[in-house]
């Protein structure tokens, strides 16, 4: 388990736009701005998550203005993602040469015939082992890991006097210390989300890929039963409301001092940079039962199908391995790449990505996370 990191307020960091100078009103734009944008779409990409937009704008204008090439991005809002990339590849129209890919969803790409292998592995020699390994499918490296999404534990640095060691060490703690008036919450936790849920089970299971789409869960059955008994016997200390709890709620109660401690993501630790806090790697559950947490990698993914697989895949190690040092700032999101300027709250993150359990990629894991959502509703 990491070492606690006090994370302090920071400056905000913004992109100033360039003034304008007397006299050039109504004059064409800069020369360089507006190739891109008149320029011919040489390659499409595709993605869900619209929080990179504003990187993944500044990644295809950096790449544009270094090789001529227009990559053309594409935030498509879709329940079946992989259904439509393969739907709009067989009809041969509008489908996308590289598209951003969760980790957990590769098999099935792959199956589908939409992935072309990875023959740039080396450049991803300095990059988390896990991504590396989030990316390859059947010994094959597949991706191209962007950034990674990981479980981590947040909690205020005005009421705890150490770094909790466990869960139970923060129940005895606040029963021998009384939080301030304003606190309504011990620790809260997404419990409608099983990515959220997986700590406190995560020590007893196993998964094992079998074969080519079938993955089985192994159970240490005595340590599940335990984990899940420890669950019962906790609950009582936390008002957690099934019903309206979400990521967006913890994050404020977090923010305004109604919530002592938090599981939260490492996507999310942007979104405290204002306040004074501490970060860890999720804490033991007791003095037996360790916590495990998991994690889930972001990718570029080359389409088999595209008429320009080279320059795609040109494009995806551009994006991943030369502009690493502007994804978090533009997007929330932790690249692969730990940076060389890297804080204590980043190095965190990243060794909780390292020594998380990884979203398995078989497309049978869904049942897995189903059953575990329910069986975690259960007790509410």
């Amino acid at each position: 388990m990491a070492g606690v990191v006090s994370k302090q307020p920071v400056k905000e960091t913004t992109f100033p736009l360039q003034a304008e100078e007397p006299g050039t009103e109504g004059k064409q734009p800069d020369v360089k701005t507006d190739a891109y944008d008149l320029a011919d779409t040489d390659l499409t990409v595709w993605y869900e998550d619209p929080s990179y937009e504003d990187f993944f704008e500044y990644a295809a204008r950096q790449y544009f203005e270094q090789t001529g090439v227009k990559a053309a991005f594409k935030c498509q809002d879709t329940l079946d993602y992989i259904g439509m990339i393969y739907d709009n590849t067989m009809q041969g129209e509008d489908f996308p040469d590289v598209y951003l890919l969760n980790g957990d969803e590769l098999e099935e790409a792959y199956l589908y015939g939409l992935a072309m292998e990875n023959e740039d592995g080396g450049s991803y020699e300095g990059a988390s082992q896990k991504s590396v390994k989030a990316s390859t499918y059947e010994d094959k490296m597949i991706g191209y890991p962007l950034s990674y999404d990981a479980n981590v534990f947040v909690y205020q640095n005005g009421y705890f006097e150490n770094q909790p060691e466990s869960l139970q060490a923060i129940i005895d703690y606040s029963n021998e210390n009384e939080p301030g008036e304003n606190v309504e919450y011990l620790l809260e936790w997404d419990v409608n989300d099983a990515f959220y849920d997986f700590p406190f089970v995560g020590n007893s299971v196993t998964f094992e890929k079998t074969a080519p789409e079938t993955m089985n869960v192994a159970y240490d059955e005595d340590l599940y039963q335990k984990d899940l008994e420890y669950f019962e016997t906790i609950l009582g200390s936390f008002s957690l409301d099934i019903n309206s709890v979400s990521m967006d709620s913890i994050l404020e109660h977090f923010k305004s001092g109604k919530t002592l401690c938090a599981f939260v993501n490492t996507d999310s630790l942007q979104k405290l940079d204002d306040i004074s806090y501490s970060v860890m790697e999720i804490p033991a559950l007791n003095e037996e039962l360790p916590s495990i947490g998991c994690a889930s990698t972001d990718m570029f993914v080359v389409n088999d199908f595209s008429k320009n697989t080279d320059q795609a895949a040109d494009f995806a190690d551009f994006v991943t391995v030369r502009l690493t040092d502007r994804l978090h700032d533009m997007s929330g999101h932790y690249s692969v790449f730990l940076s060389q300027t890297a804080d204590d709250a980043e190095k965190t993150a990243y060794q909780a990505y390292e020594d998380a359990v990884l979203l398995p990629d078989s497309q049978d894991a869904k049942d897995f996370w189903v059953g575990l959502k329910e069986k975690i509703a259960e007790y509410f």
